[in-house]
């Protein structure tokens, strides 16, 4: 897959989400917890102890969010048919022949007006121009962004400093 496929319609790059499947950071982390929960013995006193949670339940969670084989972990990109199915910016874009909807002459139309970081997105690309964009973008990945939470996290950030 060439980089390029890895930036959404909308702007945004799957490499920024915790759940890309080459961002092993997210189900390195469930592993570590699920580690550490146990090592603790969690699972011989908790159940009995803290009614208002289950444990059981909690364990399982982090073993699915650990694995990379289920549906919780993109491995194609918004461009090869992951995300959502029924998004209206891809089946534009894809009509026009366009790799990111700020390249059409009609943005903002109807279908972003009120996306507010969409639009500040597509700010940001038409100022820097495409390269320089999509060059910002990766960095934003080497030091620890996430695009949903919009944060920078120690766990990449530590891995970017020691470089």
């Amino acid at each position: 897959m060439k980089p390029e496929d890895l930036i959404c319609y909308c702007g945004v790059h799957c490499g920024t989400c915790a759940r890309w499947h080459e961002n092993s950071i997210f189900m390195k982390l469930t592993i570590l917890l699920a580690e550490l929960v146990d090592g603790h013995g969690f699972h011989y006193w908790m159940p009995d102890i803290v009614e208002e949670f289950d444990y059981y339940e909690f364990r399982k969670a982090l073993d699915f969010m650990s694995k990379k084989e289920n549906w919780f972990i993109c491995k194609k990109g918004c461009k090869k048919g992951d995300g959502n199915p029924n998004c209206e910016i891809r089946e534009c874009c894809q009509k026009q022949k366009l790799d990111v909807c700020f390249d059409c002459s009609k943005f903002p139309c109807d279908k972003v007006k009120g996306n507010l970081e969409m639009i500040e997105r597509a700010e940001e690309y038409r100022k820097r121009g495409k390269e320089e964009w999509f060059n910002q973008q990766i960095e934003k990945i080497n030091k620890g962004y996430e695009h949903h939470t919009k944060k920078y996290y120690q766990i990449w950030a530590q891995n970017y400093l020691l470089k």
